[in-house]
């Protein structure tokens, strides 16, 4: 187990600056620029992408496919106000060497708090990375952050990449949008309050995508989505708990 731990960030001219963890806690990692940014190498099976973020209007990095999953259920997600990617690293010395491990994602609550993100590596679980999570899970203590990261089953993940494609504000039209909930008030099959919102189906199915995915409308994400899917105004999808804000020990 580390013994003394160092949060590395950038400060407001770009150099970076070391901090103790126990003084780390006030640190908003979410508004700072990456302290690190991955390179591909020819050979990881690896890609490094962004993720455009309708939380915060940002690009948000992701260095492989899962990263991107995980970037896309914090976006979703109603408690997440900000996020960022790589604002932060941890040092430590351990046998004579320093280590170093890069969370993936930190977040800021709607109550203010910081969580960290780091996913495990595509390939599973690893002594090393077992290691680095603890060593995480001292920093976390000391600083008050908060771990949290959860893939939902299959079927909600892949109803929520569908969504996701329609999450951009130009897919939002007030007039449209004001018909389609009116027309959910009570459950009804996608398609049948399709034809009850009076709107035409190419110009209707973009808006009630993007009242899904602002939670406007919800759904059972634990069934395929499709033309009889059931759909309501508002409400909590309880089958749909992607993140989960807490500590952990």
């Amino acid at each position: 187990m580390a013994r003394e731990v160092t949060v590395v960030h950038l400060d407001g001219s770009g150099r970076e600056k070391g901090v103790p963890a126990s003084h780390a806690g006030e640190l908003q990692l979410t508004g700072m620029n990456p302290v690190w940014v991955p390179r591909r190498h020819p050979s990881e099976r690896s890609i490094v992408t962004y993720w455009w973020s309708a939380t915060t209007g940002q690009l948000v990095g992701c260095r492989s496919l899962e990263r991107l999953s995980v970037a896309m259920l914090l976006d979703f997600h109603p408690a997440v106000r900000d996020f960022a990617a790589w604002t932060a690293r941890l040092e430590w010395s351990e046998r004579g060497r320093k280590r170093c491990f890069v969370p993936d994602f930190f977040v800021r609550t709607a109550e203010g708090a910081t969580v960290v993100v780091a996913c495990p590596p595509s390939s599973g679980p690893s002594e090393r990375w077992e290691h680095q999570r603890r060593v995480l899970q001292q920093a976390c203590r000391e600083t008050g952050w908060q771990l949290g990261s959860r893939l939902p089953q299959p079927a909600a993940l892949a109803n929520l990449r569908w969504v996701a494609r329609y999450r951009h504000p130009r897919n939002s039209d007030r007039a449209v949008e004001r018909a389609l909930l009116a027309a959910f008030t009570q459950p009804l099959p996608l398609l049948d309050g399709v034809q009850a919102a009076g709107v035409p189906r190419l110009l209707a199915l973009p808006r009630l995508y993007h009242l899904l995915w602002r939670r406007r409308l919800t759904m059972d994400w634990s069934i395929p989505l499709g033309p009889d899917s059931p759909i309501r105004v508002g409400g909590t999808a309880r089958s749909m708990r992607p993140f989960t804000v807490g500590k952990q020990e």
